[in-house]
């Protein structure tokens, strides 16, 4: 359990008149505590008062698990005979008094809130996300040295890409070579790859299993996980024969991508680092084929807040981890993407994926 975490988060909750928050298994969850854990009909849910008090509601067959992985003492549990309501009225006595819930909106679920509702006459329910995020944010050292090696583990995965590209190996295949990889050096991923060789128009296209062929475009996208921390990282490589077209449109991005990560700095707005991007790929006359946001945070999920999104506000603080993925997308054509993760640092941006950036034709 992070204690200073919890009363960073307890301060936070006094200051805006909320009793408490009420956490289910997440990212969150795992920042507060240091536990992993998965939903199920059986209802988990652990309980943060502004008083700095740490609770939860759990199942009594997994109360010693519960305790173990988190650190939190005060379990108040329920047998299977009994069900999920009876952990909550023992809640309820416990806290009289929680009326002001905080809740992250896009990691609860509709169980644990009519449950809350019910025992605990909950009046008032606002989304906890904004009030963690806040927190989550700005990385600690341990934190960062945790990205450091999930980006040095993405770039070497990278190399893996590069390394399988060749006419008549399919998309899959790279994508299970660089899975096998990550996996024997102790790391998962942070999400399911994307080798498109094919399909490149679109930013988000799936691997498949069609085999590569002359003049094709390959986006790499991948990311991995190490100690929950995770890393995202996309290069673009063109086999021979590839429209001309494409070389001119991945120096066009690879600019954007130099441009954007030159820009950030401390209190620099998250939107304007979006704008550089943009600008940058508009003035060459793609503006209208660059469809998505500059970036997204990165730390325990793989797209958190900050968001490096045009008219974004937010100032960007020393600690700050996020992408920066520019791309231009044309359809019938194919598409490039060249994404880094970097870190705000007192003098700018810390790059952690280091992988070469431009676009690289493979014989």
């Amino acid at each position: 359990m992070h204690i200073n975490r919890i009363e960073t988060l307890a301060a936070n909750l006094r200051q805006r008149g909320i009793s408490a928050a009420a956490v289910l298994p997440s990212a969150g969850l795992f920042y507060l505590t240091g536990m992993s854990a998965t939903l199920s009909e059986r209802p988990l849910l652990f309980v943060f008062t502004a008083a700095g008090e740490a609770m939860a509601v759990c199942p009594a067959f997994e109360a010693e698990r519960v305790r173990r992985d988190s650190g939190v003492l005060e379990l108040l549990t329920y047998t299977d005979e009994e069900g999920g309501a009876a952990g909550f009225a023992r809640l309820a006595a416990r806290l009289p008094q929680i009326k002001v819930v905080a809740m992250e909106f896009q990691a609860a679920r509709l169980l644990e809130y009519k449950l809350l509702e019910s025992a605990c006459g909950v009046t008032d329910l606002t989304d906890l996300r904004p009030i963690l995020a806040a927190q989550r944010m700005r990385k600690e050292p341990a934190e960062i040295n945790k990205l450091q090696q999930a980006a040095q583990l993405a770039d070497a995965a990278m190399a893996v890409v590069e390394r399988n590209i060749a006419l008549g190996v399919t998309e899959i295949q790279i994508a299970e070579a660089v899975e096998a990889y990550v996996k024997a050096r102790g790391g998962r991923m942070s999400f399911v790859s994307i080798i498109a060789g094919e399909r490149t128009a679109l930013p988000h296209a799936s691997t498949g299993s069609r085999p590569l062929h002359p003049g094709d475009v390959v986006v790499a996208d991948l990311g991995c996980v190490v100690d929950g921390y995770t890393s995202d990282i996309t290069r673009t490589f063109l086999l021979e024969g590839a429209p001309a077209q494409l070389e001119r449109i991945g120096a066009v991005v690879f600019e954007a991508n130099r441009l954007a990560s030159e820009a950030v700095g401390v209190n620099v707005e998250a939107g304007y680092i979006d704008d550089v991007a943009r600008e940058c790929i508009t003035q060459a006359g793609y503006g209208q084929f660059f469809t998505h946001r500059t970036g997204h945070g990165l730390g325990l999920e793989v797209h958190e807040e900050p968001y490096i999104v045009g008219g974004s506000k937010e100032r960007l603080q020393i600690g700050h981890t996020f992408t920066i993925e520019p791309g231009i997308y044309l359809p019938g054509v194919g598409g490039v993407r060249i994404e880094d993760d970097v870190c705000v640092t007192a003098t700018g941006a810390l790059s952690l994926t280091t992988y070469p950036r431009a676009v690289k034709v493979v014989k």
